[in-house]
């Protein structure tokens, strides 16, 4: 799903205005979509009071709508307004005197709690510092424990979401903001037109798994070589191998150093087959090769590889290989620090994918995908209880699994990372950001590949 800049969308929006849809009817349609992700947060914590900010622009109107639709489904809906009542224009207004059953505030008036938080106060068209009012506003909001879902963007990028509604497509800025972001849902509204970006989203219409047929048998589904681990760093491999299985090959062979071979043995799943490295034989569709490893592999595999961790060195980077680094790994092979990496991530993984003709991973908040050839995708799944040790393990051993069954590098990459991610957020759903470990995302991916079956 294409990304675009403040003034493509703008384009789009009179481009469709100019089609025949009305801008009141645009703004009906993004303000449903608020209320619905608003309405099933609300559902989630059993509750019915809500708490909507607003200014006088597009965003207002738009949160305007989302107040109209809560209160017709029966919740307790307070609207606060950052502008006078004289400043709305346009379409705002007109859905401002739709209102009916709703409470309608004037910053600073005292606010009530409530159950969720809607952020409708500076969209796209904001730029600069936040000023008062708003500045006091934001932080108002921030200061509750109630989640916020945002509006097109958090407003100024200084709220701090729980969950992002973007209208119409994904903004480029809104990717290059994900800590203040949460979770993105994009809200279809029937805008006209393309655009040219060489940024995308990966969405859920870009998850194509590997075809089954029923009467499919192991040996169809792949047969993946892990090589990995090395003493102390026992349990890398063991999730890398897990998290293949689950990731739906066939078959995974784990091979490790010989000196570690009885722990890791002893760790592992029933469906995989541990053995020691120097061991291994046989013909594999794909090897995945790094989790928890030290010393350098010496064999030259011609198959579909992707290196990780302690595999990913200058001279085992070679055209055609997936490569997962995180930013620290990543500044080791181009010789900056992590800071420099994270300060032009997107322009570093275009231009490594690049001059190395490989398909890269670069791992982090916002997971850049791309190879020499394509855009830069950008993943938005996952959470920040996947900083943790043995995440990135698991990520190895999806992606390893997808290319053994028959996935293009590319493809396995972006289907990797962002079911990577779902489960993740699975994970967090039942445990929690702060207690989830890399164990719940491995059980969490079999619901998150159902969501594609």
């Amino acid at each position: 799903m294409k990304a675009v800049t403040t003034e493509q969308i703008r384009h789009l929006d009179e481009r469709t205005i100019a089609a025949g849809i009305p801008a009141i009817e645009l703004m009906e349609r993004a303000g449903y979509a608020v209320a619905r992700t608003t309405f099933a947060l609300l559902k989630k914590r059993d509750a019915r009071s809500v708490l909507l900010f607003a200014g006088k622009g597009n965003n207002g109107g738009d949160a305007f709508v989302a107040a109209r639709h809560l209160a017709s489904a029966g919740c307790a809906v307070t609207l606060t307004l950052l502008c006078r009542r004289g400043e709305l224009r346009g379409a705002a207004l007109h859905h401002f005197q739709q209102l009916v059953g709703v409470k309608v505030l004037e910053w600073p008036d005292e606010l009530p709690a409530a159950a969720v938080i809607v952020d409708g106060l500076l969209g796209t068209g904001f730029t600069g510092v936040v000023r008062e009012p708003y500045a006091a506003a934001i932080e108002f909001m921030n200061h509750q424990s109630a989640p916020i879902v945002a509006i097109d963007v958090p407003s100024g990028f200084a709220v701090r979401a729980t969950v992002t509604v973007t209208i119409g497509l994904p903004k480029i800025e809104l990717l290059k903001n994900l800590d203040s972001a949460g979770r993105i849902e994009v809200a279809d509204i029937g805008l006209s037109g393309d655009v040219v970006s060489d940024i995308e989203l990966i969405a859920p219409g870009d998850i194509h798994l590997p075809a089954r047929r029923r009467s499919m048998h192991k040996g169809d589904c792949g047969h993946l070589l892990i090589i990995a681990g090395s003493e102390g760093y026992t349990g890398a491999p063991v999730l890398c191998a897990h998290a293949a299985a689950r990731a739906g090959v066939g078959l995974v062979t784990l091979a490790v150093p010989r000196e570690i071979y009885p722990i890791v043995a002893a760790q592992c799943p029933p469906e995989i087959m541990p053995c020691p490295l120097e061991s291994v034989t046989g013909k594999f569709d794909a090897v995945a090769i790094g989790p928890g490893l030290r010393a350098p592999v010496q064999q030259d595999f011609s198959t579909n590889v992707v290196l990780d961790a302690g595999a990913l060195v200058p001279e085992a980077i070679r055209p055609g290989v997936v490569i997962t680094p995180h930013p620290g790994e990543m500044g080791r092979l181009i010789g900056k620090s992590a800071t420099e990496v994270q300060a032009t991530r997107w322009e570093t993984a275009r231009q490594f994918a690049r001059d190395k003709r490989v398909t890269l991973v670069l791992k982090g908040a916002g997971t850049v995908v791309t190879d020499a050839a394509s855009p830069l995708w950008i993943n938005a799944t996952g959470n920040p209880g996947m900083a943790k040790g043995g995440m990135g393990d698991a990520l190895t051993g999806i992606i390893g699994a997808l290319l053994a069954q028959g996935l293009p590098a590319l493809e396995a990459a972006k289907v990797g990372v962002y079911l990577h991610g779902l489960a993740g957020d699975l994970a967090a759903d039942k445990h929690g950001s702060r207690s989830m470990v890399t164990t719940d995302l491995i059980n969490n991916l079999g619901a998150a590949f159902a969501t594609f079956e």
